[in-house]
């Protein structure tokens, strides 16, 4: 620790004996570049000619509690003439630099590590001179600046830069951010890898709130994660995980539990909190043994090419099932035929013959699905395994009890095994409400495959995602600190009361909103694969581990809201005889009226509410303008106008995507009426709040909500002092990223509407 310390105090002491220096030519020689968006003209600019950011690669080394970064950047001068760059990285405080390279490595460069407080000088200065506001949503954090650096013209040089930083346990846990910008425009694109080992067993809830990782496991313990895409969220890359594991091959010892929460707007005297109990086993380690029942739709849709994929994926999932699991294999059309009376053990002669007949299969007739649901609910199940029932359609029910009332409840009421149904939607001439209802209400998830997928392959990636849970019957309770029951500590709990099945790699979350700021118990139970009856508790003690950084627990909460209203809403348009009744009930319209209040508060888009008009743009995502609907429109569209067909399909797949949502949707990427991905690119997401842009002034959630939306007590000009108080009063409230919004900001602060300009005239 004294040499850490010693090492950062010799770097500031560099960056104070330069500090006169570049006051003078720190912006009249040279581009300053970032790895973020822009790059900082120098003053002459008839002379000089601006660098480009091509791409980043990031590489993050982490062994216990150091990690090591490693970020090459491209940059590339498209002038006639050679350029001088220097780059300015934000980094956080504490880091020491182990090197800096350029072009080949083999001449030398120097880099300098900048406290937060130097950094913070140095981006006053440069806004001062109408450069880049958006600099100062890195307030906070120090700064690494190299030096000076040619790029020859219509050339590109690649920067490496490489630091190293001690991380603090809190709770057990691990936590690395990764400074980024979060301009949601004209970023280059950015490649990301982690290598993290922490411990003899590797580390444990592994969770990144801010990108979607690909995530694979060495034999060492050692997890890599990756992240190659065109287009990353804006903001900040985040990691976090539990370091302290358990002894290596205790696979049936309890699950491991973390907790993340943030303060809300009520000055700290309520928040919201998000908790994940889970179990990483390694590769071999054993899980709950399943009982899994194929339920295969034959009607006469089926023929052909249908039928024969969805017979050689049953093969496959028999012939993968693990020594000692079972299996059963039913198909419908207007009647039902059962492999077996009841599910019986994997094995060499069980798997020959169910093969040979499913060979004999033939598709013709109707579809009873009711009856063929019974059939596979009214089994005689095994003892301490986990019954799982995949139950495959291509239509709607056509015979037998059709009404998707009574299917729902007997994959409900009528599901007294406790059987997961995950059901299997193929083609788009199906109830997909139906189907997701009855997978849900059971404690399993929907799946549809759309025309031209190939159904072989994704049934089969969709039986590898069920591989044994290692916890199941997981159900928790709110206590005081001493065990008593607290039910009103916590609102709006997402699930209540009963957690899903733990899988290894993906652990069960519960997110809700926590009363008070005395701390609280989460106690729940769950069995193990031993079918004993483990206990874990989680401790919310909201004073000390209540954050403004971790504002991503407010959005995933709200986007886990929004689906579970969206899914009621629709659940009541099944049940319904008739829309004039739904639209005159008042249930809906309480439950339409939260999702359009949480979609404008937190800039989360409810496809209900906007069900997208293209713009006719192209690239990775149709772009679309978010647009709030009507309530009429919602309740029309959601209950009753999209229960069949691809848009129907398309409202359930967001809907489940929201509810399971672990990181953060910042382009609100969802799918529209033609199965497409839609990204919004006139919403944001900073802090806890949303943001529109309307006819180019983005507004804030809090502004659209009073009555006199639109109309600013204050107008603050970037590098004014009154523009550099308000910047001062967003920092403080962890709402910098709003300087990095192109144009102008209309936000409300301490009481007052303020319409910010971060664009120079």
């Amino acid at each position: 620790m004294n040499i850490t310390w010693c090492l950062i105090a010799v770097w500031a002491g560099i960056a104070g004996l330069a500090h006169s220096q570049e006051i003078r030519d720190e912006l009249g020689a040279r581009n300053i570049i970032l790895p973020q968006r822009r790059v900082i003209l120098p003053a002459d600019r008839t002379v000089r000619q601006p660098v480009t950011m091509e791409k980043v690669n990031a590489r993050i080394l982490v062994n216990g509690r150091s990690a090591v970064t490693t970020l090459e950047l491209d940059v590339r001068n498209n002038g006639s003439s050679p350029a001088e760059a220097e780059l300015l990285l934000p980094v956080p405080e504490g880091v020491v630099v182990k090197g800096f390279y350029y072009g080949d490595g083999k001449a030398e460069w120097k880099a300098s590590l900048m406290p937060a407080d130097e950094a913070r000088r140095l981006y006053d200065r440069i806004v001062a001179r109408r450069k880049d506001p958006a600099l100062l949503e890195f307030a906070g954090f120090g700064a690494i600046r190299s030096s000076v650096f040619p790029v020859p013209p219509r050339s590109s040089v690649k920067l490496g830069i490489v630091y190293e930083q001690l991380l603090t346990p809190v709770e057990g846990r691990l936590d690395y951010v990764l400074p980024r910008t979060e301009a949601l425009s004209g970023d280059a694109p950015w490649t990301v890898r982690v290598e993290l080992a922490s411990g003899k067993d590797g580390p444990g809830n592994i969770f990144t709130p801010s990108h979607q990782m690909e995530r694979h496991q060495l034999e060492n313990g050692t997890v890599v994660l990756t992240l190659a895409e065109e287009r990353m969220n804006p903001g900040p890359f985040r990691l976090s995980w539990l370091e302290a594991r358990g002894k290596k091959g205790e696979a049936s010892s309890g699950p491991e539990a973390s907790v993340y929460a943030s303060p809300d707007a009520s000055g700290g005297k309520n928040g919201y909190f998000l908790a994940m109990v889970g179990k990483d086993v390694r590769p071999g380690e054993h899980s709950i043994l399943r009982e899994v029942t194929l339920v295969l739709d034959r009607s006469g849709s089926m023929r052909g090419n249908k039928l024969a994929s969805v017979k050689e994926a049953a093969k496959q999932i028999v012939s993968g099932l693990n020594p000692g699991e079972r299996f059963n294999i039913i198909t419908y059309n207007e009647g039902v035929n059962l492999f077996e009376a009841a599910p019986v053990e994997k094995n060499g002669a069980s798997e020959k013959a169910a093969h040979a007949w499913l060979d004999a299969v033939v598709a013709r007739g109707g579809t009873n699905m009711h009856e063929a649901l019974a059939a596979a609910l009214s089994q005689p199940s095994h003892e301490g395994m986990l019954p799982v029932v995949l139950f495959l359609t291509d239509g709607l029910p056509t015979i037998g009890r059709t009404s998707e009332k009574s299917i729902a409840a007997l994959a409900g009421e009528g599901n007294r095994a406790e059987r997961r149904i995950f059901t299997i939607g193929v083609g788009e001439d199906l109830n997909a409400p139906l189907l997701r209802r009855m997978a849900e209400i059971s404690g399993g998830l929907p799946c549809y495959i759309l025309s031209g997928e190939n159904l072989e392959v994704k049934l089969s990636q969709v039986f590898r995602q069920l591989y044994g849970p290692v916890f199941r019957k997981v159900r928790y309770t709110v206590c005081s600190p001493d065990g008593r029951e607290q039910p009103g500590r916590v609102q709006d709990a997402i699930p209540s009361g009963v957690l899903p099945d733990i899988y290894s790699g993906n652990p069960a979350v519960l997110a809700g909103r926590y009363i008070g700021t005395e701390p609280f118990l989460i106690k729940g139970t769950c069995l193990d694969r031993d079918n004993r009856e483990q206990a874990f508790a989680i401790t919310v003690d909201p004073q000390r581990i209540a954050s403004m950084k971790d504002d991503f627990v407010a959005r995933l909460w709200a986007a886990r809201k929004i689906g579970s209203l969206e899914t009621a809403l629709m659940d009541m348009g099944g049940s319904s005889s008739g829309t004039e009744a739904l639209r005159s009930n008042s249930k809906t319209a309480e439950l339409v009226e939260e999702i359009m209040r949480l979609s404008r508060d937190f800039g989360i888009m409810s496809s209900a509410a906007s069900f997208f008009a293209d713009d006719g743009s192209s690239g990775p995502w149709r772009r679309d303008h978010a647009s709030m609907g009507s309530r009429g429109n919602l309740e029309g569209k959601v209950m009753e106008e999209l229960r069949e067909g691809l848009g129907a399909i398309a409202l359930q797949e967001n809907a489940v995507a929201k509810k399971r949502e672990l990181t953060l949707n910042k382009y609100n990427i969802q799918m529209d009426r033609e199965g497409r991905a839609v990204a919004f690119d006139n919403t944001a997401q900073i802090a806890q709040n949303g943001y529109f842009n309307r006819n180019g002034v983005w507004m804030e959630s809090t502004v659209l909500a009073m009555p006199d939306a639109g109309r600013a007590v204050k107008t603050v000009q970037v590098g004014t002092p009154e523009y550099a108080d308000v910047a001062n009063r967003l920092i403080q409230s962890n709402r910098q990223g709003l300087l990095a919004l192109d144009g102008s900001v209309m936000i409300l602060l301490d009481g007052e509407t303020v319409l910010m300009q971060n664009s120079f005239p």
